[in-house]
């Protein structure tokens, strides 16, 4: 069973693992994916989640390798699950993605095709609309004619090359969300989100059909503010029903 942080080599890099221990005899694990120029931590509120959900699973957070492009994530995602299944075989994997990682998490998922569940949290399924509405007119216009922007802020420094909107093309998030079916997928948003609107987890919830359980918090942002502990709670009271039943 997984109980400390462990290191593998990655794609693109030794990737380090912090492990949140299952308090439960469930031989389960779920691995969390952060959003677009995120962390493992996001702000404390990811280690508050990872305790509420190992009361159902072990759960393991790790930080993608700095390269903001989807494919090269989805590289390091799939090897971070290789690895959980290497070290705790037989295990009902489970897969959390946040924002820009639950895009990352859904094209995992529609490729893996033997995960217990799929939590898509605050995510997106029009990846070049939504950075088109968050970045302004000229950031998006320039990187889309082929140059590099580089950002240095409160979140550190970081270069977006082009081929971070072109990758985009080449996932249909939607149909992916339909492939990975029947999957059992919970969707939480919130309704004031103001990076990924809240209709885009509408129709992730109708693309998915009736393996969707979806929650709209009302009045909560992007970075579920007033909402990480009720969401935090939800989503471990999920794992459970879906271990307990056996439905995974």
């Amino acid at each position: 069973m997984l109980k400390d942080t462990f290191t593998f080599q990655g794609p693109l890099g030794e990737i380090e693992c912090l492990v949140e221990p299952n308090r439960s005899d469930n031989n389960a694990v779920l691995v969390m994916a952060h959003g677009f120029r995120g962390s493992r931590d996001s702000g404390g509120r990811a280690a508050g989640v990872a305790h509420q959900a190992a009361a159902h699973a072990a759960v393991v957070r790790f930080n993608f390798m700095g390269t903001q492009i989807i494919s090269r994530q989805v590289e390091e995602l799939r090897a971070v699950l290789a690895e959980v299944r290497r070290r705790q075989p037989g295990c009902k994997l489970f897969l959390l993605g946040r924002s820009l990682g639950g895009a990352a998490s859904i094209i995992t998922a529609a490729q893996d095709g033997a995960l217990a569940g799929l939590i898509l949290w605050a995510t997106p399924n029009n990846l070049r609309f939504t950075f088109h509405y968050v970045m302004t007119e000229d950031e998006y216009r320039r990187l889309d004619s082929g140059e590099t922007l580089h950002f240095n802020d409160e979140r550190g420094e970081c270069d977006l090359t082009p081929d971070f909107l072109t990758d985009f093309d080449q996932y249909d998030l939607l149909a992916l969300l339909q492939k990975a079916q029947p999957l059992p997928v919970l969707v939480l948003h919130c309704s004031a989100d103001e990076v990924v609107l809240a209709e885009q987890a509408q129709r992730n919830a109708a693309a998915i059909g009736n393996a969707a359980e979806l929650h709209i918090f009302e009045g909560g942002d992007h970075s579920f503010t007033q909402y990480s502990e009720q969401a935090g709670a939800l989503l471990s009271d999920w794992l459970g029903k879906r271990l307990k039943c056996g439905a995974c």
